[in-house]
Parts: structure tokens; C-alpha cells; sequence
């Protein structure tokens, strides 16, 4: 029997179906736009009130140093196996094939869930767009339109299922459709995002004393009083164990490590072109130095962002938190606009009586940035479930490729359903989206660090194409040990943040369950064939 008679019993074809389209500067592209979101938007105001105290500047270099061990890690390992869902199939075939199942597994909840949250931050972001479009043009009508879009869960509900629907559909039409979409988004959202960058720069020339002029002639006189003055009588003062809100003030290494989950969580995914191997065209070049440009164009930006936006607003950002996210005497806010805190948010408020339209594209371009991401984050559950039912452990059906699109038409419709799903999910509360998916995405880091450590002993015969040595020691080796000793850290704080919040605690549990019954049942079931898993799992997946 040929060697292609053999592998079209062992897998469900002899190749995958999918066209190689991707080049290097859309993996760059694929990075960025997975990971500039919610993350560094959101968490750097929310922080504050969930970790105060924290030198969050700090703990996203950490983090960004940390998640680069890791995430080279499994660069390496897709420029060995380039493959769709590469670190699936590194772990499956490197350390273990149910380790491998059962983080490709739960990361389908987790970017499902991704998918259904920020779909339903859409309306935050959009709110916050109207307020300051509104603001700068004297539309009272768009304000108050942003701040119900900014609080109403079941506007977000609703529109959030729409955007899923929409990233679905540009997944669909094949690769071509995606890379397209998310490239010219790309340029788009950067325009916005130099804008963005260039107030919080300005920001930082600016006295306390001016900020809070600025704030004030935004929004009103004595709105800047106003979140202070509510703040303090709802308890700001003990909730910060007597003002330490952290950095540009009194800051603690406790909170600091703390805040470093969520720091990770900014930085994760600038290595995900890895879930579209099978569909990059010259790999070891595409995914070396794609990756290395995501993440120098991420840190770059996100360090121009967020150091001047907390330096100029000193204590009154953890005042504002406090309040509009935390909700402590959000009810008797009059002057200013309820809104849902964000960067953009700060930094539009800062700018809008100077310059109004720099107030517009700032808040555009937080809405751009997660609008791009969106089919990128829809097309990873897609490919997971194709290179799962490709090795014949998942539902069969959806490792069907369409010939005109040259796309997995089941899985990409499978993953519409179960995103919308995830809107709902995400309307409990936020946090409980964060959560949940770091600590599942920590596990897949952890165990791809591993298998990147034993790659040299284990699979020599992969290791040969990335046996690039520093002081005669593999450098994958090196990277992989890095990467599980630092994410193992990490891991540890994700549990705990986990098991802390009993709704994240049974989501993560519900799909750990998931992962082991449905290995064991297909296991199972290809033995019954005749199928031995260790064939499968023997072997990479054809291209």
C-alpha cells in the first residue's frame, strides 16, 4: 500500500483542501489585529478598580516578555508543522495526543466565547463614539443615544449577534475574503490608531490642573469634582486601602503580579497566524518575521497609550473606574455622561474641546480595531474543528472544504451559532469572559512551551527544520523551557483567578469534561474501525 493509500485511511483525505494565500505581512496583520482589542482598551482603566495598586505599565512589559517566550515557542513549532491549528497538532504528536485534543478543544469555547465578547463590546465602543462625535458637533441627541448604547445589555446583545454574524460570513468566502477584509481594516484602523497615539504623547505636556480644564470643558463645569466628590462618598477611599491606586502614585509588587493576567491578556495572540498554517505560503519566513513585526508594532503602541493616558490623568482615572465601572454612586452622576471606561474614552475626553474631530477618530478607532479583529477570532474555532475532524476525532462533516471557497463551509456556520451563543454569555458580566478564556489560553501556551522543550528528543525528524542552536542548546529547547517556567507562573494566577469566580470555574470545567468525552468516544469509535489513534497521531496531517 502507497504511502497516500495509507494516509487516506488514517485521515479523512489525502489534503486538507485549502489554498496557501497568506503571506508575511498578513500574519503580521493576522497578530495585530487579534491582539489589539479589548485588552489594552478596556483592562488598562479597568485594572484600577480590579487591581489597585498595580504599576500597570510595568506588568504589560512583563507580560509582553513572558507571552513572547511561549508564543515563539509555537512559532517554531508551526515553521516545523505547518499546519491549520499547528499547536494542536505539535502537542498531539510531541507530548500527547489527548494534551493536544483537549487544548485544541477548549480552545474552541474559548474563541467562541471571544468572538460572542467583543461582539457585544461593539456597542460600548460605538456608544463611546456617539458621545464624542456628539460632544464635538453640540448634538445632545448622539449622547444620549451613546450612553443607552453604552448601558443597555440587550442593545449589545442584539447587535453583538449581528457582528457575528457578519465575521462569519466574511470567513466563508474563503481566505481570500478574510485576508483581504482584515488588511485593509488594518490600514484603517491604523490611521486612527497614530491619532490616538499622538493625544496621549500631548497628554503628557499637560499639568493636572489643565487635564481637569479640558474634562470639565467636555463635559461641563465641575464634572471633574463631580466623580471625585461621588467617589469618595462611595468608598474610594477604603477600597483603595487608603489611596493606593497605583502607578503614576503608590504602587504595590502584589497588585502589580496581579495585574499581570490581564497584562498577558493584552498581549495574547500576535502569534495566531499559527490557526491558518495550512493556508501560509512560504512559512519559515512568513511566521518568523511576521510574528517579530506584530509584536514590536503592539508594544510600541500600547506603551505610547497607555503610559501618557495614566501619567496626565494621575488618581482621577481610578476615581472615574471606580465609579463607572465599579458603579459605586453611578446613580447619582449628573453631569457627566454614564459611559463605559475605556482608553479611548479618556483620551477623547482629553481632546475633544481642542481639537473635536481627534475626539471622533480616537473613539473610531477602538471601534475599527476590534472590528478587524472580528473574522480573525471567527476563523480559529472554524480550524480547530477542521484539523480535529481531519485526524477523525471530531464530527467528520466538518472537515468538509468547499471547493468554490476552499473554506470549511460546516464548521465556519457551526461557529456563527455557538459565537451568538456567547453574546448572551458575555451580558452576565465581562470579567467572567477574561477569565475564562486566559486561563484556557494559558494551558495551550504551557503545553506548547513543552513541546517546543522536548522537540529535539522527541520528533527529531521535525526538529531538523528549525535546528537553530545558540551555545550549542536548541534554541526551540531554550525557549520552550523559558516559556514553561515563566507561563507556568502565569497558569497558576489564571487558576486561581478562576476558581474564584464559580460561573468562569464551571465554563472552563464544561469544556475540560467536553474534551475528555468526546476523545474517549473517538477514540473508541476509530478502534472500532480499525483506525488505531497511534497511526493518526504517528503521522502530520497532510498539507
Amino acid at each position: 500500500m502507497s504511502k497516500e493509500e495509507e494516509e487516506e485511511i488514517v485521515f479523512v483525505r489525502k489534503s486538507s483542501g485549502l489554498i496557501r494565500m497568506i503571506g508575511l505581512f498578513t500574519v503580521m496583520v493576522f497578530g495585530v489585529n487579534y491582539t489589539i482589542a479589548d485588552g489594552i482598551y478596556n483592562f488598562t482603566m479597568w485594572q484600577t478598580y480590579k487591581n489597585p495598586g498595580a504599576f500597570y505599565p510595568f506588568s504589560l512589559v512583563l507580560g509582553a516578555i513572558i507571552l513572547c517566550f511561549s508564543a515563539f515557542s509555537i512559532t517554531m513549532l508551526t515553521v516545523a508543522m505547518p499546519r491549520t491549528s499547528s499547536d494542536y497538532v505539535a502537542v498531539s504528536r510531541v507530548v500527547h495526543p489527548f494534551l493536544g485534543y483537549m487544548e485544541a478543544f477548549m480552545n474552541i469555547g474559548c474563541h467562541l466565547f471571544i468572538v460572542g465578547a467583543l461582539s457585544y463590546f461593539m456597542t460600548w465602543y460605538f456608544g463611546s463614539f456617539l458621545i464624542q462625535t456628539g460632544l464635538a458637533l453640540g448634538v445632545s441627541g448622539w449622547v444620549e443615544m451613546g450612553a443607552w448604547l453604552s448601558t443597555n445589555v440587550w442593545v449589545g446583545v442584539a447587535v453583538g449577534t449581528l457582528f457575528c454574524i457578519w465575521a462569519g460570513l466574511v470567513n466563508l468566502f474563503g481566505i481570500g475574503s478574510t485576508k483581504w477584509t482584515i488588511n485593509i481594516l488594518f490600514g484603517v484602523a491604523l490611521i486612527a490608531g497614530i491619532v490616538t497615539a499622538g493625544a496621549g504623547i500631548w497628554g503628557t505636556t499637560l499639568s493636572l490642573d489643565k487635564v481637569q480644564s479640558l474634562w470639565d470643558s467636555t463635559y461641563g463645569s465641575g464634572a471633574w469634582q463631580e466623580i471625585i466628590d461621588i467617589a469618595k462618598d462611595a468608598g474610594w477611599s477604603e477600597y483603595t486601602n487608603g489611596g493606593v491606586y497605583g502607578w503614576p502614585g503608590t504602587w504595590t509588587w502584589a497588585a502589580t503580579a496581579s495585574a499581570m493576567v490581564p497584562a498577558a491578556y493584552a498581549f495574547w495572540g500576535f502569534e495566531y497566524g499559527n490557526y491558518v498554517a495550512g493556508e501560509v505560503s512560504e512559512p519559515r519566513k512568513s511566521f518568523i518575521w511576521g510574528t517579530l513585526g506584530a509584536i514590536i508594532l503592539i508594544l510600541v503602541y500600547y506603551l505610547l497609550i497607555s503610559v501618557p493616558t495614566l501619567s496626565a490623568y494621575g488618581p482621577f482615572t481610578s476615581y472615574y473606574n471606580y465609579v463607572m465601572f465599579g458603579g459605586h454612586g453611578v446613580d447619582n452622576v449628573s453631569i457627566n455622561p454614564v459611559q463605559t471606561p475605556t482608553l479611548a474614552v479618556m483620551l477623547a475626553s482629553l481632546v475633544s474641546s481642542v481639537a473635536p474631530w481627534a475626539a471622533i477618530v480616537i473613539t473610531l478607532g477602538i471601534f475599527l480595531f476590534v472590528l478587524n479583529g472580528l473574522p480573525v477570532y471567527m476563523i480559529i474555532p472554524s480550524r480547530i474543528m477542521l484539523s480535529l475532524s481531519f485526524d477523525r476525532f471530531f464530527p467528520e462533516k466538518l472537515s468538509e472544504v468547499n471547493e468554490k471557497w476552499h473554506t470549511p463551509h460546516w464548521a465556519v456556520l457551526v461557529s456563527i451559532i455557538l459565537a451568538v451563543i456567547s453574546v448572551i454569555l458575555t451580558a452576565i458580566t465581562p470579567w467572567f469572559y477574561m477569565v475564562s478564556v486566559i486561563f484556557i489560553t494559558m494551558i495551550r501556551w504551557w503545553l506548547g512551551s513543552l513541546a517546543a522543550l522536548i522537540l529535539p528528543k522527541s520528533r527529531p525528524d521535525l526538529y531538523e527544520r528549525v535546528d537553530y542552536e545558540v551555545g550549542g542548546i536548541p534554541l526551540v529547547s531554550i525557549l520552550g523551557g523559558l516559556g514553561v517556567v515563566t507561563m507556568g507562573w502565569l497558569l497558576y494566577h489564571g487558576f486561581l483567578a478562576t476558581i474564584s469566580s464559580p460561573v468562569s470555574a464551571w465554563y472552563v470545567f464544561a469544556w475540560f469534561l467536553g474534551s475528555v468525552l468526546f476523545y474517549a468516544f473517538y477514540y473508541w469509535r476509530n478502534k472500532r474501525r480499525g483506525i488505531d489513534p497511534k497511526d493518526i497521531f504517528g503521522e502530520v496531517p497532510p498539507v
